[in-house]
């Protein structure tokens, strides 16, 4: 009787906070989502009639459309790069007989758990001392080795349940193995990569510190949206975030549907 007691407490406690969590983490994304339609220029109540007047200004501020596109460019190259880099890791880490496996893939997945300030004043630091001026192949690069173990990860998971023995049988047919990654493995993890694609291009889009700490002039859009926060805030910054949310939560919320409707399939098909 006690032992119920007590698991009944505990499961509304962590009810309570995991409410407490979402109000704190959701609730400034939904202030900032109604003000973005507010025609007042200050987020105070009450809340006046609501206007699209921010989303127009935001759309002819060049400012904002140029970085908008450098961050599009940066995440799409970005995701590229560790999509397929994160592939053939993945296939080293779940296939190949690496030496010390476990200690290499610790050191690949590392920056998981890294604060993204220690990386950027890293990087930043180690450039300055080569010789190198910051520039947008930096943030390139910087932005690909953040979202690296995240394709790792994701794409180790689905290898790791693709049988040896259809490898196997391709190479005993004669195929090479590159040949056989390239047209078996690939292709039955085209879903896969598909959703780790979308993922890193999300997880890129949004980054900020590695950014501000590798570039000077061309700015992404994190950066022009903390300049404008800094010099003074305009009403726009709303518009412009509910927009980078938006888009975000859309790609976020496709590569997760496809990754789950993915994993269901597999199951289905091993039931079978």
């Amino acid at each position: 009787m006690n032992n119920l007691i007590v698991s009944k407490f505990m499961f509304l406690i962590l009810t309570a906070f995991f409410c407490v969590s979402l109000i704190i983490i959701y609730l400034p994304i939904i202030v900032m989502i109604v003000f973005s339609f507010n025609s007042g220029k200050y987020q105070t109540l009450p809340f006046r009639e609501p206007t699209f007047e921010w989303y127009v200004a935001l759309i002819a501020d060049s400012s904002f459309i140029n970085s908008f596109f450098t961050s599009l460019m940066m995440a799409s190259l970005a995701s590229v790069f560790a999509t397929i880099l994160g592939f053939l890791a993945a296939y080293a880490f779940s296939k190949a007989k690496v030496p010390a496996h476990a200690l290499l893939f610790g050191i690949v997945v590392c920056p998981l758990v890294i604060p993204m300030i220690l990386i950027g004043i890293g990087m930043r630091l180690q450039i300055v001392s080569i010789g190198i001026e910051p520039a947008l192949w930096l943030v390139l690069l910087g932005q690909t080795l953040y979202v690296l173990p995240l394709a790792v990860i994701n794409l180790k998971n689905r290898i790791d349940k693709i049988p040896q023995s259809m490898e196997e049988a391709a190479i005993s047919l004669g195929s090479s193995r590159l040949k056989s990654i390239i047209l078996i493995l690939a292709p039955i993890c085209a879903p896969s990569l598909f959703a780790t694609l979308l993922l890193t291009f999300t997880f890129s889009f949004d980054e900020f510190v590695i950014a501000y700490f590798l570039t000077n002039f061309e700015i992404t859009l994190p950066i022009r949206i903390w300049t404008s926060l800094v010099t003074g805030f305009e009403p726009k910054i709303n518009a412009v975030g509910t927009a980078v949310f938006m888009f975000s939560l859309t790609l976020g919320l496709i590569a997760q549907f496809i990754l789950l409707f993915k994993q269901t399939e597999i199951r289905e098909h091993r039931t079978q």
